[in-house]
C-alpha cells in the first residue's frame, strides 16, 4: 500500500509496473541497477516499460541516479526530493566488497571553486571501500 500512496503523493498514476519498481526500491537500502529491477519484478513489464519508470521517476524528484565508477547508473530513492527541487548532492559510497552503492545523506559533497568561465551543473562524489556490514563480516 505505501507504494500506492508514494505515487499518489508525486501526482503520479499508479501502475503495476511502477508500483513494482517502487516496491523494490523501497526493500532495499542502496542503489539499484536497472537490471536488478528487471530482474525483481514480474515479467510482465519489458525493459522499456522499466526504463519509461526510471524516467518519469527522475523526473518527478522520486528517484536520483547514482553513477558508479565503472561509470554504470544506478538508481536510489530520494529522500527529500519533489519535482520542484531535486537536489542530491551528497557523498555516495561504494563497497568493494559486496558491490553496493549506498547515499550518504549526511555528507555534503564539499563546495568547489571552478575557474573563471567554468559553469557548475551538476556535483558528484563516489567514494569506495568496505561498508559497514562487510567490515563486520
Amino acid at each position: 500500500m505505501e507504494a500506492k500512496r508514494i505515487l499518489k503523493d508525486f501526482n503520479l498514476k499508479s501502475t503495476s509496473c511502477r508500483e513494482q519498481v517502487l516496491r523494490f526500491m523501497l526493500n532495499n537500502d542502496h542503489a539499484v541497477a536497472h537490471s536488478d529491477i528487471e530482474k525483481n519484478i514480474e515479467k510482465g513489464s519489458d525493459r522499456v516499460t522499466v526504463y519509461r519508470t526510471l524516467r518519469t521517476f527522475l523526473d518527478k524528484g522520486l528517484i536520483h541516479k547514482v553513477l558508479d565508477n565503472e561509470g554504470a547508473a544506478k538508481y536510489a530513492l530520494c529522500q527529500e526530493c519533489n519535482a520542484d527541487h531535486h537536489s542530491h548532492e551528497h557523498v555516495h559510497f561504494k563497497c568493494i566488497e559486496c558491490d553496493q552503492t549506498s547515499c550518504l545523506d549526511d555528507l555534503q559533497i564539499p563546495e568547489i571553486a571552478l575557474p573563471i568561465g567554468y559553469t557548475l551543473l551538476e556535483r558528484n562524489l563516489l567514494v569506495s571501500g568496505v561498508c559497514n556490514q562487510c567490515s563486520t563480516n
